[in-house]
């Protein structure tokens, strides 16, 4: 019921930021600084130490967003890029060892920061693998956001980098940092 009722608190909370008293509909810059605002103003409290999320099929949404994570279109022969949709695709999560495998559900392709395709010297493309499981790169941390109850960390466990959403897109941070309390950073993992 908290995580209801939490989801429901934020979901009023984005909506409120996007709109506008003209009804036009504020720049991504614009809405991400309202959000962040938000969230910079909330009373936070500490995370429960018993959080779990759902593991099998899942569906991964961006809180800043509002969006599900989906693959949008073919990159190459091996590989297909990611963006944020309002519909989406459904992904198996599973944990093996010490890290997670984030699979899309469709296809069997597993979810992978690429090596060899940065976006500029700060943000990594996000793939899907067509051809079978990216050993190292397709391994994946998911943690408790602190103060956050309900919403995750998604992190690389190879690049040590972590999943934001940025418009649309989708990327990891390639600078080593704490995403603390940026809303960029945020994602509930959803049962499907």
């Amino acid at each position: 019921m908290k995580r209801t009722l939490l989801a429901v608190t934020l979901a009023a909370l984005l909506q409120c930021s996007i709109c506008s008293e003209s009804g036009d509909k504020p720049s991504p810059s614009v809405r991400y600084e309202l959000v962040q605002a938000r969230l910079d103003g909330m009373q936070l409290k500490p995370s429960p130490s018993n959080f779990t999320f759902p593991i099998g099929c899942v569906r991964i949404r961006s809180v800043l967003a509002n969006k599900y994570l989906f693959v949008s279109s073919t990159f190459d022969s091996k590989r297909r890029k990611l963006s944020l949709y309002i519909d989406y695709d459904r992904w198996i999560l599973f944990r093996e060892a010490d890290y997670y495998r984030i699979t899309r559900r469709q296809n069997q392709e597993d979810l992978y920061a690429a090596g060899d395709q940065t976006y500029d010297a700060q943000r990594r493309r996000i793939f899907t693998w067509i051809v079978g499981f990216r050993e190292d790169e397709g391994k994946w941390e998911i943690v408790e956001a602190y103060h956050f109850p309900g919403m995750v960390h998604i992190r690389s466990k190879h690049y040590g980098e972590y999943l934001f959403a940025e418009d649309d897109n989708v990327f990891t941070w390639i600078p080593k940092w704490s995403p603390a309390k940026d809303a960029k950073y945020l994602w509930q993992i959803e049962e499907c």
